[in-house]
């Protein structure tokens, strides 16, 4: 890995510059686009979970786009840590460029959806164990993004169990509620599931067995949008060839199932409480005896 890739992996301010700076000639192709571009040349959204993927697949579906401008929406900022108005979102939604990566962790909303789909967006959706999501928010938080409104509280904890627990509940020191526990941070998301015209898929599929069955249903989902099903097994392989998760600045160990080897009792019990309901619901569980 060269210097400046090592730069791009550790610093948040980079990668953020790095973003605004690709913005220009976005806003310059942006300007340029006829509406029949969408139609041939669909912009592909990457959407996630936070934690649940979203590196991952943008490795995939970025080997089928034109363009990669470095374009993230989230509905929630690492900085500052708050929701941002619904009308800053359907405005960022409705400038899709022909062709476009873009990576987010947008909540579920039909009307944004809606905008999505006017554009021809291919929009898919990658979701996670919630298990594993606390074990690896709580490693991001605390070490590797200094940038998130979060980072303090986090680094400010004694023990490994403590961050874990505070990314499982939301509540922080002296018992103060500082986000939402991990199942209504998910149930944000959750819409996306049942939503037709989008396709979800699960990280565990994407890093386990099914994985080339998984990359196959996202190049054909991407391949009838497109009008390319003629193409469909050069683009599968071009896909494939993509995943390289160690090029991921957030890469730690890209397995699944990992909460099983950190994870207290303490802390199954507190999930059970926030998220119980919700792993059953994502077919995780049958019941709560884990």
């Amino acid at each position: 890995m060269g210097f400046l890739d090592d730069l791009y992996r550790k610093s948040p301010l980079v990668r953020r510059t790095s973003r605004w700076a690709r913005q220009v000639p976005r806003t310059l192709q942006l300007m340029r686009a006829r509406p029949d571009e969408y139609l041939r040349s669909p912009p592909i959204v990457a959407n996630s979970v936070p934690k649940s993927g979203t590196h991952l697949l943008t490795q995939i579906v970025g080997a089928l786009v034109e363009w990669d401008y470095g374009t993230f929406w989230t509905s929630v900022p690492s900085r500052p840590y708050r929701e941002l108005p619904r009308g800053t979102m359907m405005r960022a939604l409705s400038r899709t460029v022909p062709g476009e990566l873009v990576s987010a962790h947008l909540h579920f909303d039909p009307d944004f959806h809606d905008a999505l789909d006017r554009q021809n967006a291919v929009h898919v959706f990658i979701y996670r164990d919630p298990r594993d999501i606390v074990v690896s928010e709580a490693h991001y938080l605390t070490n590797v993004n200094n940038w998130h409104g979060l980072h303090r509280t986090f680094r400010a904890l004694g023990s490994v169990g403590e961050r874990i627990s505070l990314a499982i509940t939301g509540t922080g020191p002296g018992h103060r509620q500082t986000y939402p526990d991990v199942g209504s941070r998910f149930r944000r998301y959750l819409g996306w599931l049942q939503e037709a015209g989008v396709l979800a898929v699960r990280f565990e599929d994407l890093v386990g067995e099914r994985r080339t069955e998984t990359v196959q249903e996202i190049v054909r989902f991407y391949a009838k949008r497109s009008g390319r099903l003629a193409e469909e097994h050069v683009l599968l392989a071009r896909a494939l060839a993509a995943i390289d998760p160690k090029r991921s600045f957030t890469f730690r160990e890209g397995r699944s199932g990992g909460w099983r080897d950190v994870l207290s009792d303490a802390h199954k019990d507190q999930l059970k409480a926030t998220a119980g309901a919700l792993l059953i619901e994502l077919g995780y569980e049958s019941d709560l005896l884990w």
